[in-house]
């Protein structure tokens, strides 16, 4: 029998899926006098009909200190035609799983004519806690737009955030995949109200409490274009006079906005251990009650990380400290669903 000679060809697919596994696919061929026959050794990336979609490269990073997930898109390379000239107008779409609402939705710019495009643009979700990279998973999608009809959906990837370390970037090379179906169910169930993220700091020259309102994340939506116009409401309690209201600015059409007020309360360091701050957000409406998205309440009589954060401040004068807090879909005390009664007619 003549000698037979075996050659391998090593061809990279994917460097890293969200699973974790390597993907390569290796062919041998194996060569006889006179004859060639190729034996596939083992495969583990998606059929051609898939990898023919295209592959992206993107990177992952959890700031844990800041709780913001950044998410860079690299680049994406041999993407599957879309429009009649051969080409397409890609952009990449991030959406967190579970969670249905448009809070939880990101995107790039799209860019025209080209299947390989190069974004190198970061996208930032804010309010990201350990929770959350233990339970949900990042959906990435590359997407064709279109000005005439609907966009038309290429490929996408899923990366469980578990996979990810805290303060490590983690990059990806991956070969898209079909659409996936989303458990509507599990979304439902997991529901929020959002996230506010609050700075507290007692004064000693002011003599008196600043808490800085600076931003919100992932808040509900309210309004039939699947947007809010938040604003946020802040008390010092028990508020025998009523003196102790501030309001914030309404952001227009958002569900991830971005106050970076403060307020002060004139009141003496000792007195605060009595107190409590009861800071809510609204849906701000024209003709009718202002809607209550959610709150929450900072206090002696409050428990978990809104307790820790009032008693930090308590004992660290003149330190600013900030904060990530979920907000509730109701308050202790007002029994159910609040409305913005005194807000008709435009006033808030």
């Amino acid at each position: 029998r003549p000698a037979t000679a075996i050659a391998a060809a090593h061809i990279p697919c994917s460097g890293e899926r969200a699973s974790g596994f390597t993907q390569d696919l290796v062919f041998i061929y194996f060569f006889e006098t006179g004859s060639r026959s190729m034996r596939p050794g083992w495969d583990l990336c998606p059929p051609l009909s898939a990898a023919a979609l295209g592959t992206l490269d993107f990177s992952l990073l959890y700031d844990q200190e800041n709780n913001a997930l950044h998410c860079t898109i690299t680049k994406a390379k041999g993407l599957k035609p879309m429009d009649h000239n051969g080409l397409a107008d890609p952009y990449v779409k991030l959406h967190l799983l579970p969670g249905a609402s448009k809070a939880n939705k990101l995107r790039t710019k799209t860019l025209r004519n080209t299947l390989n495009p190069t974004w190198n643009e970061t996208l930032t979700y804010y309010g990201i806690t350990d929770e959350d990279m233990i339970r949900k998973t990042l959906r990435i999608s590359v997407c064709d737009e279109d000005k005439f009809r609907h966009n038309e959906f290429i490929g996408e990837t899923r990366v469980p955030l578990k996979k990810l370390k805290p303060n490590h970037t983690k990059t990806f090379s991956i070969c898209l995949e079909k659409q996936l179906p989303v458990d509507k169910t599990e979304d439902k169930s997991l529901e929020e109200r959002g996230r506010i993220l609050i700075s507290l700091k007692y004064s000693s020259q002011k003599q008196g409490l600043l808490v800085g309102i600076v931003r919100c994340a992932h808040l509900a939506a309210m309004d039939a274009n699947g947007y809010s116009d938040p604003y946020v409401k802040t008390y010092l309690r028990p508020d025998v006079d009523k003196k102790s209201k501030h309001k914030t600015a309404v952001k227009k059409k958002t569900l991830n906005p971005e106050f970076n007020e403060e307020f002060c309360y004139e009141i003496k360091h000792g007195d605060l251990a009595k107190k409590s701050l009861e800071v809510t957000v609204w849906d701000y409406d024209i003709g009718k009650s202002n809607d209550f998205i959610g709150g929450v309440v900072l206090g002696i009589h409050a428990k978990g990380e809104r307790l820790k954060h009032w008693f930090d401040c308590l004992k660290n004068k003149d330190k600013r400290i900030e904060r990530w807090h979920t907000l509730t879909s109701e308050l202790p005390g007002c029994g159910g669903a609040l409305a913005d009664s005194g807000n008709r007619g435009g006033r808030w």
